[in-house]
């Protein structure tokens, strides 16, 4: 895998995938998957993720498990408007910049699982359970590491109706999720987090295919710096440096899907975020726009699988992306 962002630099690593039937016989539930996910990149971040995916009983149950760690050096954007506006006029100059990044480094290790139960048409219901220990070093004199022990809980639904997994050229997806973490259980914060997603497919002749995407990650209560949402994080291509930071995220997107061979395809796509942290916020010079477009390899014709990477350029930033499997299908 070879990555390129205005914060981490190049990145580099190496995925290693199995593809499986829990049940041989089973000739309806779509193929599981374990991976082994690390890399590495020029600014000394280093990420070890373990995700599987599994599906039984003639689709009945769907379930995933995570295992991760690393250390990540990142950055957050520090607003002078936010920081002068506490205190009395006239303290502080007038800054020529809006602002400036400060770094900060987190060592992280966290393990995510759910499990769902089919209990009507293409409906799914179920729960999730997250566990994390994180510990925040910012680069600014005085300031004290947060180190945050997380536990949370919450509800997992999810309505699928694409023909495929891997590869879906018709049909929607939806989900959403709730995750509590409560003091009481042990956690550092009292904090709740909600996210919903929708993929809508259009078939467009034997080898084209459209794609709608809406996409919601709100947290709500005494939310801690690692509890935050970034745009761009596992969404919006084209944001990378970790500028837009806050409690609320939300983008709409489209993705087109061309396949020139029967091996070879680009995607072409773009969209809309912003971020805030309450609806007051709501402003049109918070719209972040980004546009981009990839090459698709089809890796394995008999279960759909392929590789590629995109390029794609957001507001004052951009990043290169390299993905196994289409965009959107976790």
């Amino acid at each position: 895998m070879v990555k390129y962002s205005t914060s981490f630099g190049a990145s580099f690593g190496f995925m290693a995938a199995g593809y499986y039937k829990l049940n041989p016989k089973d000739t309806i539930s779509p193929i599981s998957s374990t991976s082994l996910i690390a890399s590495y990149t020029t600014n000394k971040s280093w990420l070890t993720v373990v995700p599987s995916k599994f599906y039984f009983k003639e689709d009945k149950f769907r379930s995933k498990i995570v295992f991760g760690m690393g250390t990540i050096n990142f950055q957050t954007y520090l607003d002078w408007e936010n920081v002068t506006s506490q205190f009395p006029p006239g303290i502080f100059p007038d800054f020529e910049d809006d602002g400036t990044f400060v770094d900060y480094t987190t060592n992280l290790q966290a393990f995510y699982g759910d499990f769902l139960v089919n209990v009507y048409d293409r409906l799914y219901v179920g729960g999730n359970i997250i566990y994390s220990r994180s510990t925040t070093s910012f680069d600014i004199p005085l300031k004290p590491d947060d180190t945050q022990s997380l536990f949370g809980f919450g509800v997992y639904s999810e309505f699928d109706t694409r023909n495929n997994q891997m590869m879906p050229i018709n049909g929607f997806n939806s989900k959403f999720l709730t995750t509590s973490y409560l003091e009481a259980l042990g956690s550092t914060s009292n904090y709740h987090n909600i996210s919903f997603e929708y993929n809508k497919y259009f078939q467009q002749g034997e080898r084209n295919t459209l794609l709608l995407r809406a996409y919601a990650q709100i947290s709500l209560g005494d939310v801690p710096f690692s509890g935050k949402n970034i745009v761009g994080r596992d969404d919006l291509r084209g944001y990378s440096n970790g500028k837009y930071r806050a409690n609320q995220v939300y983008d709409v997107q489209s993705e087109y899907r061309h396949w020139f061979s029967k091996r070879w395809g680009y995607v072409a796509f773009g969209g809309f975020a912003t971020a805030i942290d309450t609806a007051k916020d709501i402003r049109i010079d918070n719209v972040l726009p980004a546009v981009g477009a990839g090459i698709r390899f089809l890796a394995i014709p008999s279960s759909n699988i392929s590789i590629g990477m995109d390029l794609a350029v957001g507001k004052d930033d951009w990043g290169i992306y390299f993905r196994i499997s289409e965009a959107f299908t976790r």
